[in-house]
């Protein structure tokens, strides 16, 4: 027959009091870093940590509140932790909360946030958005011809007047709508292979 843990019901008392103790420190440092309670509850905190070394002093020879003991260690450890955390993001002025808070207050001053609006940029015109697919085409074109040790001592308005040159070639002879331009190696050259768009 497998023997019993003696149970320590001073202890026990002890760790239910610990655990709504967290709760409500939890609940205090929420209410904090959202703006509702201006000072930090600084107290509760240590009171609890004085307790929990208090219980941590304790021979404790239940195999059961031993391991209640550790998790409640370890919940007041990452608890720390994230406090702790948050509580340098409020000092540094990048906590979201508090940030947004700020940003509203000089709103309702009339001061513009401290961050402005990201300005919208206009969608690009066709003719850069033509520049741009060209320049893809010629790092690439660059890219394959020195992996294959050719040169690549060309500019790109060269290669992209032959290109410019290919696609009014390739839309007047298969009437497309676009014409798409491909890099491949063959025979250990580089090439620009002109695809087509219907």
């Amino acid at each position: 027959m497998a023997k019993r843990d003696k149970i320590d019901i001073v202890l026990n008392n002890r760790f239910e009091e610990f655990e709504k103790r967290l709760f409500v420190l939890k609940v205090e440092y929420d209410k904090y870093f959202s703006g509702i309670e201006r000072v930090e509850p600084v107290r509760e905190r240590d009171d609890l940590r004085r307790m929990l070394r208090e219980m941590q002093q304790v021979v404790v020879t239940s195999t059961r509140q031993q391991h209640k003991l550790r998790s409640l260690r370890a919940r007041f450890a990452s608890m720390e932790l994230f406090w702790q955390r948050n509580l340098v993001m409020i000092e540094r002025g990048t906590h979201p909360k508090m940030k947004f808070r700020a940003d509203l207050h000089d709103r309702s001053r009339g001061a513009p946030p401290a961050e402005g609006p990201r300005e919208r940029r206009a969608p690009p015109s066709p003719e850069e958005r033509e520049r741009a697919a060209f320049q893809a085409v010629f790092d690439s074109y660059v890219e394959a011809r020195k992996s294959c040790g050719q040169s690549a001592d060309m500019s790109f308005e060269s290669v992209r007047d032959v290109l410019q040159k290919q696609v009014r070639t390739i839309k007047s002879r298969y009437r497309c709508d676009a014409v798409k331009f491909r890099v491949t190696v063959e025979d250990g050259k580089a090439k620009v292979k002109a695809v087509p768009l219907k």
